[in-house]
């Protein structure tokens, strides 16, 4: 663990192990200084918290750390929040022993401090967020997750790269509960998880839905850099299954949006097959490209088998050889 001297807190994980997770999948910069420091922090606050509330001892430690743990929600800055926002949300929770109303509480909370404005291209510290109470979609997640695991509530982002019925796309946080993962948004006048609120209806006919997790986990779309891309569409829209009925051609799966395809999801050797909302998306492979639309149907399994005379129309084959053929 880079010669770092700590003490474990009280409890069935100890303070080494979890840096060298959390270092194991973070960026490299994150094991010198001052990144380094901060991530032994980020540890010793979170072990502690574990011990404070009466939802701590009921996580499970894989739960703990993939969902708890992490010093990062995306690709924001990485700065000492953690025993910060703990100072300021953990006195609300004076009392509490569910963690279905500590979630409601911090929500009201973090709605109470922040607002939707977009920002720019990259993840603004949380810090940021705080001070100027705007952030995008994804910045306001990252915000409202830091809350949430300052007082030990297991979370993850879940977002969608593309609407499927409407520009653009969106993200919001998810929270581990005993009897289950439970979406979040805006709650201030909610009273109960699962919420009902302006994206229910938009989000029951996404194409595609995804929640991260900090460890390779198996089932995942993807995992790369440490990081696991997870399949939760069934969990918010009916879903069909789309199947590549060859062993070797990489797809990828994309919708229209903004005017122009989007790519939703790759789907490359072994992921032959994926739960997707109700729609028709465009598969493209090869090269020169070849494409094809397909329409998924929930309860329904879509078999697809990339041919080679499947060319993008003229208009779009971007890839041929000026004055002559693909």
């Amino acid at each position: 663990m880079l010669g770092v001297i700590v003490t474990a807190a009280a409890c069935s994980l100890r303070v080494g192990e979890c840096v060298d997770f959390l270092l194991e999948r973070s960026p490299a910069g994150d094991g010198c200084e001052p990144n380094l420091s901060l991530i032994v922090e980020n540890v010793e606050t979170a072990l502690e918290t574990r011990e404070e509330f009466p939802w701590g001892p009921t996580i499970p430690d894989s739960v703990f750390m993939r969902y708890v743990l992490p010093a990062r929600v995306s690709q924001e800055p990485l700065v000492g929040w953690r025993p910060v926002f703990h100072d300021a949300v953990a006195p609300l929770l004076s009392g509490v022993t569910d963690i279905e109303e500590a979630v409601l509480i911090v929500s009201q909370w973090s709605d109470s401090l922040t607002d939707y404005m977009p920002t720019q291209f990259r993840d603004q510290s949380p810090f940021t967020t705080w001070s100027s109470g705007i952030g995008r979609c994804e910045e306001l997640t990252v915000f409202f997750m830091d809350a949430l695991r300052s007082v030990g509530i297991p979370c993850r982002q879940a977002y969608t790269p593309w609407w499927l019925t409407v520009d653009s796309n969106h993200a919001w946080p998810e929270v581990w509960t005993p009897g289950g993962w439970k979406c979040l948004e805006k709650v201030s006048t909610e009273e109960r998880l699962p919420l009902e609120n302006w994206f229910t209806e938009r989000v029951r006919s996404a194409g595609l839905v995804v929640a991260v997790a900090a460890d390779s986990i198996p089932g995942a779309l993807t995992y790369s850099a440490g990081v696991s891309i997870l399949p939760v569409t069934g969990s918010y829209a009916p879903t069909g299954t789309l199947m590549i009925a060859d062993d070797t051609t990489e797809v990828w799966v994309s919708i229209a949006n903004y005017g122009a395809p989007r790519r939703l999801l790759r789907m490359a050797p072994p992921l032959r097959s994926a739960d997707l909302g109700a729609g028709v998306f465009l598969l493209t492979w090869g090269w020169p490209v070849r494409s094809d639309l397909v329409e998924v149907v929930p309860g329904d399994t879509t078999l697809f088998l990339p041919r080679g005379d499947s060319f993008i129309p003229a208009v779009f084959h971007l890839n041929s050889v000026p004055g002559g053929g693909s």
